[in-house]
């Protein structure tokens, strides 16, 4: 998990849904020490990112366009490689000033969703600070290839993910009419998250925001949560195995079946593989089985993949990557996710890492 959540989550925090109309922005600056040059601005616009280039004169520098929402977005200058300012764009006229020898230091006025983003990354603070501790241990980890101490922080990606929430929690309660608050609900909720996670959060939220663009995100979600939610059946997935042979998920019936979402390019994924093959092995004979959904995009890696890890049962993808269709289906937005459903096809039970996999088979398959 760790590492892979906190990129789905950046992508998440870039993204916004696009349904609602365009509206005009203007972006005035004014750069007190930088009194020539060239800018550059960055929209990130779900897939894609939009740039653009304003001259300085005189310090001062200007971006107009059109965006249906709020986007997250970033001023850059050349040869600053490490120096840019991160804020929202959103349909208004907003100010943007500072001295300028450092992009980071610049400010924005008249603009609500900048506002509001600085109220609820002060809430934040210590979490942060908390999170880029425990990135920079991952980092050594990493580069000393120490798995087991990038093991151990899945924990902790755990606990900052559950900080995280019940700051997001805090912030909606107090800030419903707030469209930074239903972004927040959407950033942290979008993985390993239930409806009845989600639906308190989005009931708290005043009906213009739900109405908007990113409140019916947030429903979708929640809809989609609920489908999929223990107890219901797990909706069948028919894809394509490594030898190009159609299998579906409803072929296994009367078998408990781990459906295991994966891809070969995933660190955390293939750290937990050897738990799945552990468990695999210990069951396969008590009417327990895997039923892998890569989210490849490259079958000869998925199949090496396969080889190396000794993945020893049912594979399949349609080599679409994020786009493949268990993601929407499924509400897959972080891997390793998995599903665990029973004899009938009924789910019992998401996301059993582990220990916590071996422990739950063994509490079914007595």
């Amino acid at each position: 998990m760790k590492r892979f959540i906190l990129f789905l989550s950046v992508i998440l925090f870039f993204s916004y849904s696009s349904s609602a109309q365009d509206s005009s922005y203007v972006i005035n600056g004014n750069l007190e020490k930088i009194k020539s040059g060239t800018i550059f601005l960055n929209i990130y616009k779900q897939s894609e990112t939009f740039k653009d280039s304003a001259v300085i004169k005189n310090g001062k520098f200007q971006f107009t366009g059109f965006v249906s929402s709020p986007y997250f977005a970033s001023l850059t200058m050349p040869d600053r490689h490490n120096d840019y300012f991160t804020f929202y764009v959103e349909p208004i006229t907003i100010e943007i000033s500072g001295r300028g020898d450092s992009l980071r230091l610049l400010s924005v006025k008249d603009s609500p969703i900048n506002a509001d983003d600085k109220l609820l990354k002060e809430r934040m603070k210590t979490i942060t600070q908390w999170e880029d501790a425990d990135s920079k241990i991952y980092e050594q980890a990493y580069k000393d290839k120490n798995t087991k101490v990038m093991d151990s922080l899945d924990n902790v990606d755990i606990e900052i993910l559950a900080a995280k929430r019940k700051v997001t929690a805090a912030f909606v309660r107090d800030y419903p009419k707030s469209m930074r608050a239903a972004m927040a609900i959407v950033e942290n909720y979008s993985y390993y998250a239930e409806a009845s996670d989600v639906e308190p959060l989005y009931n708290e939220l005043d009906p213009k925001i739900k109405n908007s663009p990113k409140g019916r995100e947030i429903k979708k979600m929640i809809d989609t949560y609920a489908k999929v939610a223990i107890g219901k059946p797990a909706p069948d997935i028919t894809q394509f195995t490594p030898d190009s042979t159609q299998l579906s998920l409803s072929s296994l019936k009367g078998k408990y079946v781990l459906i295991d979402f994966w891809a070969s390019w995933c660190g955390p994924c293939r750290r937990e593989n050897p738990n799945v093959v552990v468990a695999y092995n210990q069951f396969k004979d008590k009417g327990f089985t895997v039923f892998g959904v890569s989210y490849d995009t490259k079958k000869d890696r998925w199949k090496k993949a396969i080889a190396d890890d000794h993945l020893d049962w049912n594979q399949v993808s349609d080599l679409q990557g994020w786009k493949n269709e268990t993601s929407n289906q499924y509400g897959i937005k972080a891997i390793p996710s998995n599903v665990l459903i029973d004899k009938n096809g009924v789910i019992v039970a998401k996301n059993v890492f582990g220990d916590k996999l071996t422990a739950k088979l063994k509490e079914l398959l007595k």
